[in-house]
C-alpha cells in the first residue's frame, strides 16, 4: 500500500435481527461512530420498496471493511411466517453470505448471555460463523465490552492506537473528533509546509545577513516576525494532524505531519536560541515583538 494513498474499505457494518438486538445494535452504532465517523452502516432491512437488494448490499459492503453480527438470544428465531435463517431470502442470511464471499472480516458479538449457535445449529454453507471468536457485549459491563469491540475493529481496519490523551479527549468529544476526513489532514499539511518555507526563507536569510535576518517579516504577513509564523503554522499542524488521527483513512498521513511539525517547532526555538546567544544585547522575547520587525535585506 502507498503512503500516500488513504486507506480504502474502512466501513463498518453492523448486521443485526430487530426482533432480537435492536436496542443494542443503535447503542453500539452511536459508539462506534464516535470514532470511526459515518462509515458505520445498518439497516439494511430498511431499504425502499422496489430497490434491488443485493445491489444495495453489494454497494454498501464494498465500503467496508468488517462486518459486525449482533447475536442474541433469539437470533435463530424466526416467526412461521418469515423465512427461516438459511435460507435465501432471509436478510440475516443473505448479509452473512455475502460477507463470507466478500472474505470481509466477522466480528461476531454476543448480546447478554447468548451463546454462539453451534454447526448442527447453522447451515451448511454458514457453519463456518460458529467457530469464530466472539466478543460479549452485556449491559452490566456495556462501556468495558464496547471497547474490546472497538480495539478489534480498530486493529482489523488498521486504525492508529490512541493515546491516553486521545482516549480522554474521545470520551468527551468523540462524536466531533469522529466526522474528521481527509480535508482536515490536508490542512495540517498546508500548516507543516508554510512553516517549512519560512524556515527555508530563514536559513537563506541567516546565511546571508546572519541571525538578525529571524527579525525580517514572514513571507505571509508582514507585520509577523518570521519566527511568528513558523510556530503558529507548525502548532497548527500540530494540532490539526492531532484530529487527524482519528480519520482511519489518513492516519499514517497525520502522523507524518505531527513528526514534521515537531521538528519544525523545535527547529525554530534552537534558531531563537542561537539568535539570544550570538546577537548583543538580544532578548528571548525579540522574535515575539513585532516592534522589533526589520525590512528585508
Amino acid at each position: 500500500m502507498s503512503l500516500l494513498k488513504p486507506r480504502e474499505n474502512v466501513g463498518i457494518f453492523v448486521s443485526y435481527r430487530r426482533a432480537d438486538t435492536a436496542g443494542h445494535a443503535g447503542r453500539l452504532v452511536d459508539h462506534l461512530k464516535t470514532q470511526f465517523g459515518q462509515q458505520v452502516f445498518f439497516d439494511v432491512d430498511s431499504i425502499s420498496p422496489g430497490a434491488n437488494f443485493h445491489k444495495v448490499i453489494e454497494e454498501t459492503f464494498a465500503k467496508c471493511g468488517a462486518v459486525v453480527v449482533l447475536i442474541g438470544k433469539r437470533w435463530l428465531e424466526r416467526d412461521a411466517s418469515m423465512p427461516p435463517f438459511g435460507d435465501s431470502k432471509d436478510i440475516i442470511t443473505q448479509e452473512i453470505r455475502f460477507a463470507m464471499e466478500s472474505n470481509l472480516p466477522i466480528v461476531p458479538v454476543l448480546v447478554d448471555g447468548a451463546t454462539m449457535p453451534s454447526e448442527a445449529t447453522l447451515p451448511s454453507q454458514l457453519a463456518t460463523l460458529s467457530r469464530l471468536n466472539a466478543i460479549d457485549l452485556r449491559h452490566t459491563s456495556f462501556d468495558r465490552d464496547l471497547q474490546a469491540v472497538r480495539e478489534q475493529l480498530g486493529e482489523i481496519l488498521g486504525a492508529a492506537q490512541a493515546t491516553a490523551i486521545e482516549k480522554r479527549f474521545l470520551k468527551h468529544f468523540g462524536s466531533s473528533f469522529a466526522r474528521i476526513s481527509g480535508w482536515i489532514v490536508g490542512f495540517s499539511a498546508v500548516g507543516a509546509l508554510w512553516a517549512l518555507v519560512e524556515l527555508a526563507v530563514a536559513g537563506i536569510v541567516i546565511s546571508q545577513h546572519g541571525l538578525r535576518g529571524l527579525l525580517t517579516p514572514s513571507l505571509s504577513d508582514p507585520e509577523m516576525l518570521r519566527l511568528q509564523a513558523v510556530w503558529t503554522a507548525a502548532f497548527g499542524a500540530f494540532f490539526f494532524g492531532f484530529l487527524g488521527r482519528r480519520s482511519i483513512r489518513w492516519w499514517r498521513h497525520a502522523n507524518i505531519v505531527i513528526w514534521v511539525a515537531l521538528a519544525e517547532i523545535i527547529l525554530a526555538g534552537l534558531l531563537a536560541i542561537g539568535y539570544v546567544v550570538q546577537v548583543p544585547e538580544a532578548r528571548i522575547m525579540d522574535v515575539f515583538d513585532n516592534k522589533k520587525i526589520v525590512a528585508s535585506p
